[in-house]
């Protein structure tokens, strides 16, 4: 028998799915920081998604962050103990992440301006890494 031949257009974009090793949850690969354990033992935050390693995935949540910290959950992942200095840089970078949003879906939203003297808003939008971009 000659092989069933398909109907229609090219295949569907088949997209990489990750779990946040904090919450547990599952979502496209993009929407995820991932954090990775280098070859010489040092554990970074890889926004690329391209460094060599071991890599773990988390929210750009910083509730994520913490859990993930306080259950050892990344070091779990990463099969690693993680050194003062390299918790140090994690924690500096959860405190650069937004809060949580509503949507995080990416979509945009306008907050008001970080002084209260200046009256003008700001439009707020979230990158796929989780990070913000204001533009006035």
């Amino acid at each position: 028998m000659a092989p069933k031949r398909r109907q229609g257009g090219p295949r569907p974009r088949r997209v990489p799915q990750r779990t946040c090793v904090a919450c547990r949850q599952v979502e496209g690969k993009r929407q995820l920081v991932r954090v990775v354990r280098t070859p010489t033992g040092a554990v970074e935050v890889d926004l690329t998604g391209k460094k060599n390693g071991r890599g773990a995935y988390l929210h750009a949540d910083p509730a994520c962050w913490d859990t993930a910290l306080k259950r050892k959950a990344l070091q779990h992942a990463l099969k690693t103990e993680i050194a003062e200095t390299d918790r140090l840089a994690l924690t500096a970078f959860r405190d650069g992440l937004p809060p949580a949003l509503a949507s995080q879906d990416g979509t945009t939203g306008t907050a008001a301006s970080s002084t209260p003297d200046e009256t003008a808003e700001q439009q707020v939008s979230t990158t796929p890494t989780g990070m913000v971009e204001e533009s006035r």
